[in-house]
């Protein structure tokens, strides 16, 4: 054996099998075929010979130059099965993840390893998702190892999806990331492997991450199939048996509601009416049968947002469109944009607590009957001029990221900054709150841009001074959704309020009062409207 000082360093990618995964055909991908060679008191390797063929940029140079004295690509996968500390893991090699059958690994092993190993002054790059207007996926870098708070996370609305840094242990490797795999730059052979994946497992089981990262375990995507199945059979019989209190529908993205003429749902033909909007209630009553839904059912239906000349201008999965709240083995499961998510049940309760201190915007709003929110908010500011500021469309070019920034849609009372829109999924809804608070920050703190709010509102509207900021509770931000659901108080989905408290608590750090309006929609009009 190696003296240990002796031993190169290696690039070595670790995946820990999950318990229930205790057969080889249950890793490994049979179809795949690959070879395996036992290596006895060690573990297995499972080799998928690859072809040996030129680079694909070879093509690029064909006519001039012969491939063959371009090089050649090996693609070579292998698996290496070991168990230690009475768990199995696979070291894979060149594509050797794809020889696993894919769910089969514990999700989110080499994060916890890599927090607990890192420690949070030594990291140099992060991967997140934000739950924000957009729903970016991004990856920030340090030019140097920094702690986490440098890249400016938002324990809110920042899911960690993975780390890159320097573990403090020399031993543990000199470069590691992490995030469902743990990636490593490690001293490392055959006869040391099983105990250096001992430590790693060690490393997963601590908690002391949660000390310097109290808020990773908000939120996870779920990537296992059987956990995604298993909350999949739940939706369905709870579609079947009529439990719909935390199951519903919208539009899964931002769209232009204005060329919206009504929405229908495929494989009913001439008998599916134009609905104002979708709910699945009116989904269901389409159904001869309401005991075959199916996930199969869910995502082959397809929901049509068509013009006023029948044409489809947006087309999603009835699955994409659901938004469901569920518990299941004492753990909160969110199904938002065709993904399900596992969320803290303390942030859950948190999140939910904050929300419903949100006050109530008590001016009554109009009940919606009109063509589209522009037209809604025309026929507000004409019923009454010396309440309403009409400030819809009335862009006002700032340069920089935010380029057109839209003051609000209306302005009440001198007081009121009102922003409305129609109701939709987590991501659309969350635009709404992401213009109010960024309309917001720039009236507070730019004289420039309150100079140019001023110059578009109705002369009886304009502030006194615009070089003033605004005193504390001197204004008021509004958020205004559209909805024909029942009820007076917003029911919005989890991440919406995630965003809304987000937006509301920065705001208020400007000194705004921050509050939620309903605004209902006309009887007649939330009716099925009519056959194509």
């Amino acid at each position: 054996m190696e003296k240990k000082g002796r031993m190169p360093f290696r690039s070595i990618t670790i995946y820990l099998i999950k318990d229930r995964y205790d057969t080889v055909d249950s890793i490994i991908d049979g179809e795949k075929s690959p070879d395996k060679h036992e290596l006895p008191g060690v573990g297995d390797l499972y080799v998928k010979k690859g072809w040996r063929n030129p680079p694909k940029w070879a093509q690029f140079f064909e006519d001039y130059v012969p491939i063959d004295e371009l090089g050649y690509v090996e693609s070579t996968a292998a698996v290496f099965l070991i168990e230690s500390r009475e768990r199995l893991f696979a070291v894979t090699f060149g594509q050797g993840r794809y020889l696993l059958n894919p769910g089969c690994w514990e999700e989110r092993f080499g994060l916890r390893v890599g927090l607990n190993s890192i420690g949070d002054s030594n990291i140099r790059s992060i991967d997140k998702v934000t739950f924000d207007a957009i729903s970016r996926h991004s990856k920030e870098q340090a030019s140097r190892e920094v702690p986490a708070r440098e890249f400016g996370l938002d324990i809110e609305q920042d899911l960690l999806r993975a780390v890159t840094g320097r573990p403090n242990d020399g031993e543990l490797g000199t470069r590691l990331y992490g995030m469902d795999a743990l990636h490593v730059s490690v001293q490392v052979n055959i006869g040391s492997i099983k105990d250096l994946l001992a430590r790693y497992y060690n490393k997963y089981l601590d908690n002391s991450y949660k000390k310097l990262f109290p808020w990773v375990d908000h939120i996870g995507e779920i990537k296992d199939l059987s956990t995604t199945e298993q909350l999949d059979n739940l939706l369905i019989t709870q579609i079947i048996d009529g439990e719909l209190d935390r199951i519903w529908m919208a539009v899964p993205e931002v769209i232009e509601w204005d060329r919206i003429e009504g929405f229908c749902f495929s494989g009913f033909g001439r008998r599916c009416p134009l609905f104002y909007d979708i709910h699945i209630p009116k989904f269901l009553k389409l159904l001869q049968d309401i005991k075959q839904v199916s996930k199969e059912l869910l995502t082959s239906r397809k929901v049509y947002a068509l013009d006023n000349d029948g044409r489809t201008i947006y087309k999603w999965q009835v699955y994409h469109c659901l938004h469901a709240e569920i518990e299941y083995n004492d753990d909160s499961y969110l199904l938002s944009g065709g993904k399900w998510y596992r969320i803290d049940k303390n942030f859950v309760k948190y999140v939910e607590e904050a929300y419903s201190h949100i006050p109530t915007y008590q001016h009554p709003f109009l009940d919606y009957d009109d063509a589209s929110e522009t037209a809604y908010n025309e026929r507000i500011a004409q019923s009454n001029a010396l309440r309403y500021a009409l400030m819809d469309r009335k862009l006002i070019p700032y340069g920089g990221i935010y380029q057109q920034i839209e003051f609000c849609d209306l302005f009440v009372d001198k007081r009121d900054i009102v922003h409305i829109k129609r109701y939709a999924q987590s991501s659309a809804l969350s635009h709404l709150f992401s213009q109010g608070l960024v309309s917001g920050e720039l009236f507070f703190t730019d004289e420039e841009f309150r100079r140019l709010v001023n110059e578009r509102l109705p002369e009886k509207h304009r502030l006194e001074d615009y070089r003033h900021r605004p005193q504390p509770d001197e204004l008021r931000i509004v958020f205004a959704v559209i909805s024909d659901a029942p009820g007076d108080r917003l029911i919005i989905p989890f991440f919406s309020k995630l965003n809304c408290k987000h937006a509301a608590r920065r705001l208020a750090g400007y000194g705004y009062g921050v509050l939620i309006g309903k605004i209902n929609v006309n009887e007649n009009r939330a009716k099925l409207m009519k056959y194509r």
